[in-house]
């Protein structure tokens, strides 16, 4: 099974930018991640207008599932904009990088 979530209203309004690891943090709880990852793969949609994601929100909002996942997260999550196109390489990298500083707080 595949689950979509749409995570726009957890960055300020007009923002392009997910920031805040608190709010991270609230958008897995509200999106009930646990569960939806153990129901089979996640699709994570970002607006089009999105030009990051700050390593604190993508760290609140991943961690844990990084942290049981490791190497599988790629194979469980995907990114894509909102429309279901794929993201521009640029916010690709941001979150590669992203996730690789969640992986380094492991060790």
């Amino acid at each position: 099974m595949t689950n979509q979530v749409y995570i726009e209203k957890y960055k300020d309004e007009g923002a392009r930018i997910f920031t805040d690891r608190d709010r991270g943090i609230a958008a897995r709880k509200e999106l009930g991640l646990d569960q939806l990852e153990q129901s089979g793969k996640v699709i994570v949609l970002l607006p089009q207008d999105t030009w990051g994601v700050n390593p604190s929100f993508f760290g609140g909002m991943f961690e844990t599932s990084i942290r049981n996942m490791k190497d599988n997260f790629n194979h469980n999550y995907s990114f894509l904009y909102a429309d279901g196109t794929e993201l521009n390489d640029s916010l690709k990298q941001n979150l590669e990088d992203d996730f690789d500083y969640v992986m380094r707080g492991f060790n």
